[in-house]
Formats: structure tokens, C-alpha cells, sequence
């Protein structure tokens, strides 16, 4: 019966609408109107703000949350309840009608200016400053919420949603956007399929919850009534009615009428999707009993509620209210306050009325006595509101025309002097005014172990009880000491993740500063000064650094693929070798690649053991391990696999399944077999890596030629050119552009570990193992081994290769650029070290700034994104001003470009001896001849692309995700020719 009702109810409101359109529409004469402003329309924002203040008052009376039924209104909820639903057919619909006919008019250059001065910047100060802090402390009067509210804005977590001006804000930007590019009608009917269709879907429970799309869309047809409709024709061709029978009828449709058509089911409610507020329960049991008709028919009870709605809305509108200037007329201009605090003053009179002795009434006269009362009350707390002075305190928020007056203030001047002069229904403030808007009444806003295989011939489980923070007891050796504190986590430095998308915008634009003020202006002069002779010079002095590095690193990686001397060279005791192969749902294909690597080892005192580091949730898991024991066979000492099982506090990824791993391998080599952690090395290993033969042996070697190379990391050159014909151009491009960077580092600076990485088990132990919950786990182990070490230079490089396999896809590589940018966050780790971590200053700052200076930090990142920007200002200037420019300064720039093309040289010099000498030892696809031409000829181009999309755009898009949703999660690339579908 209820959907019936509602399609015949939607029918016969489709042919009220059409007929009302075709009057609307005709010649009425000059329908412009007087250039003041609509009295109508500010009296019918005035009365929807009585309704806000005057409902609000009743309902949270009936919810217990104000105090008067219990004294004067005691058993008034017979009045009250139909009062309050009669009042909601009315107010909303008005409200969001009145704001529809503001937003009608041509998009012009002052109107968008208008929308993101006076509506878009005081909603975001309102819900992210003013509101959770002021108005909710206001709201208690308890200085500890203020407290708590400072602090949450202090990082950068303080909001408190204001459904209908964020719903405002996207319907007039998608008017501005969108809608403005239709026919009216057309749009109407456009926005109410939109709002039919979207009610079907429950946003508010979705990533995008604090956009309020639900109540948005619930209330959009309201919106588009008043966007689509000829106000002013309609205000002229339509005379208000001088007898109150207008009144009467629209109190017989809300009260008896319209409830009687819809007696059994209630309507859906726009302050929600289909399943909210009272019709929740009726659309659940349509979807729970599988009524597919009823379900796909349910929109049709929307669009009945929207004409039972619309018909006493129009007829107080046009026939009811008042069109001539009354005492109270200028409140109607200024309802924003009143509507946004009304709240404030209703609880502080609440409270009130505790210290007055309240007299127990419970006759209905009395009730509607006292019910009347509260009408002076209402419009006096409008007024207040609504006055100059306290609209004063608050134009800080609301009128910020302290924040945008530097900027807009001259594209405003420009603006008015070349558009024409038109005749608009309202004046500035209405962009900001939300007529009287009201939150839900049905739904308000308030502030708010793992186990261990060992080879065939050893066969048991071994379960670890081990807590994740309990540092072991060392049995043996010279390593009894144990730090006193673990070094904290990343779970300290998520405080300030919000920090960091802004502090790194300012930190471009600081750089970006810099350069103007010593740009083209500056140094054009100061280049004139510089004798013409002293051109050639500079050329050569600027290739020189890059000739002497390439050179350091020829003479450093020459050879490496032979065995650094004869074993026993350096003292010291033999060494065991741990290699761990970390994996998850790799192919085991690739898993046999790598153990075959490892397992031909040469040159070592003790054949390796081997760990395979599995997740328990790969089910394919003991087949891998069973794959990479038959192609070890005999050559290493030891296979042993650890499962790794997700706990509290552990974020998925290589960290946590490593940092289990070797927990476990601690506890079995040191605490039951008595091993000196610190004669064991421990290398870690991506699934996909091949070894060079001699990697183990130079690993040792570099350890034992240490004065004491115990508490140090061994990193040999990153690589990834395994499969390198297989990328991608632009993925082959970025792998050159790292894999060249890391061979031919600057010596100068302190190195960094990427991905493969040799360190005693006793450095292990001393860290805390791995952090459970960072994700760059290279980076971040390189920092805590410094950290341990009073900020001194850790990373040891060492010369031999482990190649891995590039990402080749596009997507898949712009996923795992993301994981790679993610270490931009450790910068909130140093911060975090700071507050929670007991060190001196000068240990601190060692680290720091060696985190600063990392290539790929933070600080980088701003760095190499202000130099694009500025390389591009530049170029662009030195070509538009060629010709002014002076000749010896012209010269410079001629040889600077010189320089820049030999620097390329270079570059592909260093690429072709790594190739020709380095890269030969290991099992490459390699590149067509084709192939290798585009990459060098196009590789200016190809660099700045690569840049982009692998470098700059995962920055931003990792500040932005560590701003608003937190921890990434972690996300596999795939690895080699298959991959068994890790996530």
C-alpha cells in the first residue's frame, strides 16, 4: 500500500510540477525586480531560523537532553511530537529552497570569487578551527574539553561536521561546476534522479563520511526546486493572500493530511540514505525479505516525500509570508549566527532554568502556555545572535577577508571592470548565509608466533613465546650489554604525520623564495663581473667532481666478481652467514632463482644458513620451502623457515615478517646453541634477488678489515636490472636513473642501505630487531644503527651486486614509488625522537641531519620539486629575455649547457662501463638495440616523465595519505615473469 501511495502521490506531483513550470514560465513582464533586496527571501530565511531554534528547542526537550519535561512540560509529548514532524515538513524544505534561489544566475568571475570567499574558507575555518574548538568548549564550559580541542588542532585532527553548510558548499559548487550548463528544468530533474538513485547507497559509512553526502543528496531535490524555478515571475505574477485560509490549510495538510496518506510507513527522511531515520526499519525488511519490485521502487517514496513536502512550502512561501518591511526584517539578512549558535544559547538557558524553581505542569492549556512562552524566547536568541556585535567577534571566521583580501582583492578590481552590470536576487553576505539551516533531529551531531622447518635431515617445529618487545639476554661472547630502552617506533611519530604535507609545501615554497629573490635579476648582474676567459673553466671545473667519482667508483667495483683475497687475510674468527630470503606468495620460479644464487656462494669459511621468512597466511608457503631445499640440496649448512603471524601493533610488510624471523633465529642460534651474535652475519634478501658469487665473501671481508666492524652495516650497490627488457620506457628510465645513483654515490655523504643488507645478529639485537610498524625497514634500521652509535657514519658499502627484478608495469611501479616514498615520513620519526626518546642534542642531531641530507628524504624531496619548478621559471625567462640579455652572460648560459649535455655524457658513460664490467655475472633480459637508442636519445624527456609520475606524484600522493587516512598499507610488487597473487 505504501509504495502504491507513493507512486501515485510522485505521479500527481510530476504533473503539479509541470503545470506549475508552464505558469512559472509565462510572460509575467519585467521580472527583474527592484535592485534591494527580496524581502521574501529574507522572510522566509527569518522564519526557517525560527523553526532551526523553536524545534530544536522542542525535540531535544522530547530526548530527554533538556530538562523541562520534567517541570512545565511534563507530559506535553502528545503537543510536542506532532509539532516537531509538522515543523520538519516545512523547515528544510524552506531552507534549502531558499538557498536553491540564491544560487540561480550566470557563473561570473565575482560569483566563484563570492563562493570561495564567503561560503567555501569560513565552512573549512568553521568545522576545522572555530567549531570543534570554540563552540564545542562553549557547548560544555569545561576548560578541559577546551584543552583537548587546542591540542587536537594543534595536530591538525580537530574537525566537527556541519552537514548542511558542507552540503551547501557542494551544491553550489556543482551548480557553479555542473548544473549552471543545463536547462533548469533539466537540471531539476537531473538532481532529483541524482538525489532518488543516491539514497540507495550509504555514504556516511564510507572513506568519504565527513562530506555529509547523504543529507546532501536527501536535500538536493529541495535545493534544485529553488535553483530551477522563476522566483522573481513567480513572486510578481503571485499576491499574497489576505485572509489566513492559506495558513489554514498548509496546518490541516501538515498535521492531518499528510500524515493520514503515509499512516503506516514513514517516508524516507533526507538527513540520510534509504535505510536511516524512521523509514531505516521498512527499507531493511524490503532488502532483508528480497522484495526486488518493492526495493527497486523504493525511490518513489522519496520522490512522494519531496511533493507532500514542496506543496506547504510554495503555499507559505508565495501566499503566506509577508513581502513588507517589518522590525525584524534585518534579521533575515543575518540568520548564519543564529542558526550555527542557537544551540549554545539553549543549553546555557537550560542549565538556567536548574536555579529557577520551575512550577509542575500538566494540563494542556498550561503546555501550550508555556509552549507560547518560548516564542519571544526564540526570536530574542535570533536577534542576539544576529546582532552587529556578535557578528563582530566572530568575523574572524565568517568574513575572512583578512586571509584572501591580499589575493583576490586585485583579480575582484579587474573582474568589475570588464564584466557588465547586472542585477543579482541577493548581495554577498547570502553566500555565506545558510537561510536557517538545522542539523538531523533523528540523527544529531554531537561533539564526539610463528614456527621454524629445518632441512630433511633435521626436521622440527620450534614456537617462540618471545615478546615482540623484550630484548634477549646474551649467553656469550663479548656482547653481554644490553640497551637499557628500546628505540622507539613509528606508532610515537603519527602524531605528526598532519605536519607534514603542509610543513613540506612551505619548505617548496621557501626554495621557490630563494630563487626569486636571486634569480635572473641577481645573478645576471654578478655574471657580468666574471671575465668572458674564465667561461671554459667553469665547464670543465663543473664536469671535474663527476670525472674524479666516476673514476673513485671504477677503481672501487673493478673486479668484484672475483673474491677480495684468499680466505684468512683478515683476522678474526670464521663467521656464520644467515641469509634471510624474505617472501610472501612469490613464484617459485624466482624463489629457486635466488636460492641457487645463495647456495653458489664461493670463498666463505662456513657454507650459509638459509632462512626463508614466510607469511602464515601464504597457504602455498611449504611447497616454496620445499622447492628452494631441493635446489640447495647439500651446499648450505642449514634451511630453516619461520612463519610469521600478524599481531597488535605490527603493520603488514617486510618489517614485521623479518623482525619475527630473526627473533627466531636469535633464539635458536644464540640462546640455545651459544653462538657469539656478534660472529654471525646476517643478511637480508628480497625474494627476487640473485647474488653475486662473491657477495658473502665481501661482506666478511668488509667486516673483518673494520677496526670494529661489529655494530655497522654492509650494503653492496642496488640493482635492479634482472629483467630489465621487460619494463616498461619510462620504468627502465627511473630503475637507470636509481641504480646509477647508488653505484656512483657521492663519497662524501653518508651511504644508506636499499632493500639487500649484511649486519651482525648482535646490531640486530641492540636495535630491538626491526621496527614492527615502518615500512622503509632499510632506512629506518640504517637510522636506529646510527642512533645507536651517537649519530657516527654506519653504513659500510661494499662493492659486489645483488640484482633484483625491476616492476615493470606502469601502475605497478607507480605502487611501489609510493612505498618507496613513504620513508619521506621518517622526518616525523626525528621529531618523535625528540619528545620521547632520551638523547643529548649533538647525538640527535648527527642522525637528523644525516636524514636530511639523504637523497629521497623529506627535505630532498622539497628540494628536487622547488629545482624543477625553478629549472622551468629559468629556462622559460632565459628564453623570452635572450636577446636583453648581456653577451658574456649569454656565453655562461651557452656553456652551462654545455655542461649539462657532458653531464648526461657521463652519466651514460658510467651506465655503459656498468653494463660492459659489472653486469655480465648475472643472468640479464636485456634491452633491444632499439630499446636503447629511444632510452638515450630521448632520456632528458624520458628523465623529467620519470620524475613525475615515479617521484613527484607519489610524494604528494603519500603526504596527503599520511595527512588524512594515516599508516600505508603495504602492497607486494610483483616479482619476476608470474606471481602467485600477493596482495
Amino acid at each position: 500500500r505504501t509504495t502504491a501511495t507513493a507512486v501515485v502521490v510522485s505521479a500527481v506531483g510530476a504533473v503539479v510540477a509541470a503545470a506549475l513550470y508552464v505558469f512559472a514560465t509565462q510572460d509575467w513582464g519585467d521580472a527583474a525586480g527592484p535592485k534591494e533586496r527580496s524581502l521574501l527571501l529574507d522572510h522566509a530565511k527569518l522564519l526557517g531560523s525560527f523553526l532551526v531554534i523553536y524545534g530544536h528547542f522542542m525535540y531535544y526537550n522530547l530526548t530527554g537532553e533538556f530538562t523541562e519535561m520534567k517541570t512545565w512540560l511534563n507530559g506535553a509529548e502528545d503537543i510536542m511530537w506532532p509539532a516537531v514532524h509538522a515543523r520538519g515538513m516545512v523547515m528544510m524544505p524552506l531552507i534549502c529552497f531558499v538557498s536553491g534561489v540564491c544560487s540561480q544566475g550566470a557563473v561570473t568571475a565575482t560569483r566563484i570569487r563570492r563562493f570561495l570567499a564567503n561560503l567555501v574558507l569560513p565552512t573549512m575555518l568553521w568545522v576545522f578551527v572555530a567549531k570543534p574548538v570554540i563552540y564545542d568548549s562553549m557547548m560544555t564550559m569545561r576548560a578541559d574539553t577546551l584543552q583537548e580541542r587546542v591540542r587536537a588542532l594543534g595536530t591538525l585532527q580537530a574537525f566537527h561536521e556541519e552537514w548542511y553548510l558542507q552540503a551547501l558548499v557542494l551544491w553550489r559548487g556543482s551548480t557553479l561546476l555542473f548544473w549552471s550548463n543545463f536547462h533548469p528544468a533539466l537540471a531539476f530533474v537531473l538532481m532529483v534522479g541524482a538525489s532518488c538513485l543516491g539514497g540507495y547507497y550509504h555514504f556516511d559509512q564510507s572513506h568519504f563520511g565527513w562530506l555529509k553526502l547523504d543529507e546532501a543528496l536527501g536535500f538536493l531535490p529541495y535545493f534544485a526546486l529553488g535553483y530551477a524555478i522563476p522566483f522573481k515571475k513567480v513572486e510578481q505574477a503571485v499576491a499574497p493572500a489576505s485572509t489566513p485560509a492559506p495558513l489554514m490549510m498548509i496546518l490541516l495538510w501538515v498535521f492531518a493530511a499528510a500524515p493520514a496518506l503515509f499512516d503506516l510507513d514513514p517516508l524516507p527522511d533526507g538527513h540520510g540514505w534509504y535505510g536511516c531515520c524512521g523509514a531505516g526499519k521498512e527499507f531493511t525488511r524490503i532488502v532483508d525479505s528480497g522484495l526486488v519490485a518493492e526495493y527497486q521502487l523504493y525511490f518513489m517514496r522519496r520522490l512522494a516525500k519531496i511533493t507532500i513536502d514542496v506543496v506547504p512550502m510554495l503555499m507559505l512561501v508565495f501566499l503566506v509570508i509577508p513581502r513588507t518591511v517589518t522590525p525584524i526584517s534585518w534579521v533575515g539578512s543575518q540568520t548564519l549566527h543564529p542558526y550555527l549558535f542557537h544551540l549554545v544559547l539553549l543549553t546555557w538557558l537550560d542549565r538556567a532554568w536548574a536555579y529557577v524553581p520551575l512550577p509542575v505542569v500538566e494540563g494542556n492549556f498550561g503546555h501550550l502556555f508555556v509552549l507560547a512562552l518560548h516564542i519571544p524566547i526564540a526570536l530574542g536568541i535570533q536577534y542576539i545572535l544576529a546582532s552587529p556585535t556578535f557578528r563582530w567577534l566572530w568575523s574572524w571566521c565568517f568574513e575572512p577577508a583578512w586571509l584572501l583580501d591580499p589575493i583576490l582583492a586585485p583579480m575582484q578590481e579587474e573582474a568589475e571592470k570588464s564584466a557588465p552590470a547586472k542585477v543579482e536576487q541577493r548581495d554577498a553576505v547570502d553566500d555565506r548565509e545558510t537561510a536557517s539551516g538545522t542539523e538531523s533531529d533523528a540523527n544529531q551531531s554531537t561533539p564526539r608466533g610463528m614456527r621454524t622447518v629445518f632441512s630433511a635431515s633435521d626436521m622440527s617445529i620450534a614456537e617462540s613465546d618471545m615478546s615482540l618487545n623484550e630484548l634477549p639476554d646474551w649467553s656469550r661472547g663479548s656482547c653481554r650489554w644490553k640497551p637499557g630502552r628500546d628505540i622507539i617506533g613509528m606508532k610515537e611519530a603519527r602524531e605528526f604525520y598532519p605536519y607534514l604535507l603542509p610543513l613540506f609545501a612551505a619548505a617548496v615554497v621557501l626554495q621557490l623564495v630563494a630563487v626569486a629573490i636571486t634569480g635572473p635579476q641577481v645573478l645576471g648582474p654578478l655574471l657580468t663581473l666574471v671575465p668572458l676567459s674564465l667561461g671554459g673553466l667553469v665547464v670543465v671545473a663543473v664536469n671535474i667532481p663527476s670525472v674524479v667519482q666516476f673514476a673513485y667508483h671504477v677503481h672501487r667495483l673493478w673486479q668484484t666478481d672475483r673474491p677480495p683475497a684468499a680466505p684468512g687475510v683478515w683476522a678474526g674468527p670464521a663467521l656464520v652467514h644467515v641469509v634471510v630470503v624474505v617472501e610472501y606468495k612469490e613464484p617459485v620460479e624466482v624463489l629457486e632463482r635466488t636460492m641457487e644464487s645463495i647456495a653458489a656462494q664461493t670463498d666463505v669459511d662456513s657454507r650459509p644458513i638459509v632462512v626463508m621468512a614466510a607469511e602464515a597466511r601464504d597457504p602455498e608457503r611449504h611447497a616454496a620451502a620445499a622447492a628452494m631445499q631441493t635446489v640447495a640440496g647439500d651446499r648450505i649448512q642449514r634451511f630453516i623457515m619461520t612463519e610469521h603471524k600478524l599481531t597488535e601493533g605490527e603493520t603488514v610488510g617486510k618489517h614485521s615478517n623479518e623482525n619475527a624471523a630473526m627473533r627466531e633465529i636469535y633464539r635458536q642460534l644464540v640462546e640455545e646453541e651459544g653462538l657469539d651474535p656478534f660472529e654471525i652475519l646476517v643478511t637480508i634478501v628480497d625474494a627476487d634477488s640473485v647474488m653475486s658469487r662473491t657477495y658473502l665473501s665481501w661482506a666478511e671481508a668488509s667486516y673483518k678489515r673494520q677496526q670494529d666492524g661489529r655494530r655497522l652495516i654492509y650494503s653492496g650497490p642496488i640493482n635492479t636490472y634482472r629483467n630489465f627488457g621487460d619494463g616498461n620506457i619510462l620504468v627502465q628510465m627511473m630503475e637507470v636513473m636509481r641504480n646509477n645513483a647508488d653505484i656512483f654515490y657521492d663519497p662524501r655523504q653518508a651511504y644508506h642501505p636499499q632493500s639487500n643488507y649484511t649486519l651482525s645478529l648482535g646490531l640486530c639485537a641492540e636495535l630491538g630487531f626491526w621496527s614492527v610498524d615502518s615500512i622503509p625497514e632499510d632506512i629506518h634500521t640504517a637510522a636506529k644503527a646510527m642512533l645507536n652509535n651517537f649519530g657516527s657514519l654506519t653504513t659500510v658499502p661494499i662493492p659486489p651486486m645483488i640484482s633484483n627484478d625491476l616492476v615493470a608495469g606502469f601502475r605497478d611501479r607507480y605502487v611501489q614509488a609510493k612505498r618507496h616514498q613513504w620513508a619521506i615520513t621518517e622526518i616525523a620519526w626525528y621529531v618523535a625522537l625528540a619528545q620521547h626518546q632520551p638523547l643529548t642534542f649533538p647525538g640527535w642531531a648527527a642522525v637528523a641531519g644525516a636524514e636530511v641530507a639523504r637523497p629521497g628524504s623529506f627535505f630532498n624531496a622539497s628540494k628536487i620539486l622547488a629545482g624543477y619548478i625553478a629549472s622551468a621559471w629559468m629556462t622559460v625567462y632565459m628564453v623570452t629575455h635572450w636577446a636583453t640579455l648581456p653577451g658574456n652572460v649569454q656565453m655562461y648560459l651557452i656553456g652551462g649547457l654545455v655542461a649539462w649535455f657532458c653531464s648526461w655524457g657521463m652519466f651514460w658513460l658510467n651506465e655503459a662501463w656498468v653494463w660492459a664490467n659489472l653486469m655480465p655475472q648475472f643472468p640479464i633480459k636485456k634491452a633491444s638495440t632499439l630499446n636503447w637508442i629511444v632510452l638515450v636519445g630521448l632520456s632528458p624527456i624520458l628523465r623529467l616523465l620519470a620524475m613525475f609520475f615515479f617521484f613527484v606524484l607519489p610524494t604528494f600522493d603519500v603526504l596527503v595519505h599520511a595527512a588524512f587516512w594515516g599508516e600505508l598499507s603495504y602492497v607486494c610488487a610483483p616479482k619476476g615473469d608470474q606471481q602467485r597473487g600477493g596482495e
